[in-house]
C-alpha cells in the first residue's frame, strides 16, 4: 500500500506541474502575462544569460539594474536556461517545475516526520489543491514563487540535519528577495523551538537574516536606485493589532488559508513566527492586491502552512488519544476538504488545464502575433504592458506619451478597449490622442495597422 501511495504522490506532483505549465503557457499566448512582473524578471534573467547588466524598464526606477527595485540575485539561477533556448516561455515552465518539486520535497519531509505515507499524502493534497499556490504558479513569473523549492529544501536540511544543504538553501532563499530576511528570522525561531541541538545555527540564522535585510534595504538597493528604497513607507501608520482583521479580504484570506489545511497550523507554535511575518508583510501595506489569495502572495505561506500542518499532526498524534484513534479518518477528510475547496468553493485556476474552451481561446490572438512578428528582434520597441512581455529579449520601453525622449525604433499600440496600458503606477497616455499625434509625426511612419492595432516605424 505504501508503494502505491508513493506512486500516487509523485503522480499528483507531476499532474500539478503539467497543469501549471499548460495554464501558464496558454495565458502567455493569450497575452495575459504582462511586462509587470513577468517582463521585468525575464528581461533581467535574459540579460545575465548574455553576460549583460540586468537593466529593466520600471515606472519608478526605469533604466536601472533590477536591484534598484528588489535585491533578488537568486533569480539568476534561471539564466542558464537561456543557453538552450530564446523562448521566454521557458521560465514559466521552470517555475511550474520547481513548485511541483517543492511538493515532492514536502511529501518526503512528511514521511520523515509522520512515519506514515497516507498522512504525508493527505498534507500534500492540501498543498497542491491550495489555490494560493496555484494562483502563484499561473500569475506570471515571480521570485517568491520560485523560492518555494529552496525553502522546502532548507527545511529538508534542518530535518535531516544536513548543515551544508541547509545553509546553501538558506542563503539562496534570502537571495530571492530582500524582504526574505523576515522569513529567515522566522526559520531561526523555528529551529530554536523545534531542534534545540541546533541553537548556534538558529542564532546564526537570525543574525545573518537581520544583517542581510539591513544591508539590502539601506545600502544595496539605494546604491542601484540613486538613494531610494521605494517600499520603506509600506508599513507607515499601521495598527499592529487590527492589521490582520480590518478588511473582509484579509479575513477571507485567513479563513480559507487555514481552512485549506484543516486549521492544523494553529496547533504548531514553532511555525507561528513564520506565519506571522508572512501575513504581516502582506497585510500591513495599503495594497489590496496583496491581501487576497490571488497572484503570487501566498506562495511562501503555502510552504509554511504545509510544514506546520505536518508538525501539527505529529503533535496531536502524540498528545491526543482521540486524535490518534481517528487520525486516518481525519487525513481522509483533509483530502476531500482540500479538493472540495479547490473545485466547488474557490474554483482553483488549474481547472483551466482541463477546459477545452481555454485552449481554443489561444487561437483567437493570431492578429496580435502577426503584428508582433513585424518588429525586428534587434529593434528598440515601445508598447503596452500586455504586449511588452513578448519583447523582453530586446530593448523595450513601456508606452509613454513622451515617447520622443526614449527614441524607440518602433511604437506598437493595441487600441482595444480595456487593454493594460502600463498598470496602476502612473496615469496612462491617452491612446487615441497618441495615435493621431503619431500619424502626423514626421519622425514616424505608420507601416501596419488593423482596425485597432497600429505599428509605427521611425523614419
Amino acid at each position: 500500500m505504501n508503494k502505491w501511495i508513493d506512486i500516487l504522490a509523485y503522480f499528483f506532483c507531476f499532474l500539478f506541474t503539467a497543469a501549471g505549465i499548460l495554464v501558464s503557457l496558454n495565458r502567455f499566448w493569450q497575452y495575459e502575462v504582462f511586462y509587470y512582473d513577468f517582463g521585468i524578471f525575464d528581461q533581467a534573467i535574459w540579460n545575465v544569460s548574455r553576460l549583460k547588466a540586468p537593466i529593466i524598464d520600471h515606472l519608478v526606477v526605469s533604466g536601472k539594474w533590477i536591484f534598484a527595485d528588489h535585491f533578488n540575485p537568486s533569480i539568476f539561477l534561471f539564466s542558464p536556461l537561456y543557453w538552450f533556448t530564446d523562448k521566454s516561455e521557458i521560465i514559466l515552465i521552470a517555475q511550474a517545475v520547481v513548485v511541483g518539486l517543492s511538493g515532492l520535497i514536502l511529501y518526503l519531509i512528511g514521511l520523515r516526520i509522520l512515519k506514515s505515507h497516507f498522512l504525508s499524502f493527505s498534507v500534500l493534497c492540501c498543498y497542491l489543491f491550495f489555490i494560493g499556490i496555484q494562483n502563484a504558479v499561473i500569475s506570471d513569473f515571480h521570485e517568491v514563487t520560485a523560492s518555494t523549492f529552496f525553502i522546502a529544501l532548507a527545511f529538508w536540511g534542518i530535518i535531516y540535519k544536513k548543515k551544508l544543504l541547509y545553509f546553501t538553501m538558506f542563503f539562496l532563499t534570502l537571495g530571492f528577495k530582500e524582504s526574505n530576511f523576515l522569513l529567515g528570522i522566522g526559520i531561526g525561531v523555528f529551529i530554536l523551538l523545534a531542534q534545540k541541538e541546533w541553537r548556534k545555527i538558529a542564532t546564526a540564522t537570525i543574525i545573518i537574516s537581520i544583517v542581510w535585510g539591513l544591508t539590502s534595504i539601506y545600502f544595496i538597493i539605494p546604491y542601484f536606485a540613486n538613494g531610494i528604497y521605494q517600499y520603506s513607507h509600506n508599513t507607515s501608520g499601521t495598527n499592529y493589532i487590527t492589521v490582520f482583521f480590518d478588511d473582509s479580504i484579509k479575513r477571507n484570506t485567513l479563513l480559507y488559508t487555514f481552512y485549506s489545511f484543516g486549521f492544523l497550523p494553529l496547533f504548531s507554535p514553532s511555525f507561528w513566527a513564520l506565519i506571522f511575518q508572512d501575513l504581516f508583510i502582506r497585510f500591513a501595506p495599503q495594497a489590496p492586491t496583496r491581501w487576497g489569495l490571488g497572484l503570487h502572495y501566498s506562495a511562501q505561506l503555502a510552504v509554511i502552512t504545509t510544514l506546520s500542518s505536518i508538525y501539527a499532526i505529529k503533535f496531536l498524534k502524540e498528545k491526543s488519544i482521540f486524535f490518534r484513534k481517528y487520525i486516518y479518518l481525519f487525513a481522509l477528510i483533509l483530502i476531500f476538504n482540500s479538493f472540495y475547496l479547490y473545485h466547488f468553493v474557490l474554483h482553483g485556476p488549474f481547472a483551466l488545464s482541463y477546459n477545452k474552451v481555454f485552449y481554443a481561446h489561444s487561437n483567437d490572438f493570431e492578429f496580435l502575433t502577426k503584428i508582433i512578428k513585424k518588429v525586428p528582434q534587434n529593434a528598440v520597441i515601445m508598447t503596452q504592458n500586455n504586449l511588452a512581455s513578448h519583447f523582453t529579449h530586446q530593448k523595450v520601453w513601456l508606452l509613454r506619451s513622451n515617447y520622443s525622449d526614449y527614441n524607440p525604433d518602433y511604437i506598437l499600440i493595441d487600441n482595444r478597449k480595456g487593454q493594460s496600458i502600463n498598470n496602476f503606477f502612473v496615469s496612462p497616455p491617452n491612446i487615441s490622442d497618441m495615435i493621431e499625434k503619431l500619424k502626423k509625426e514626421k519622425k514616424y511612419k505608420l507601416i501596419y495597422y488593423t482596425k485597432e492595432q497600429f505599428l509605427f516605424k521611425k523614419v
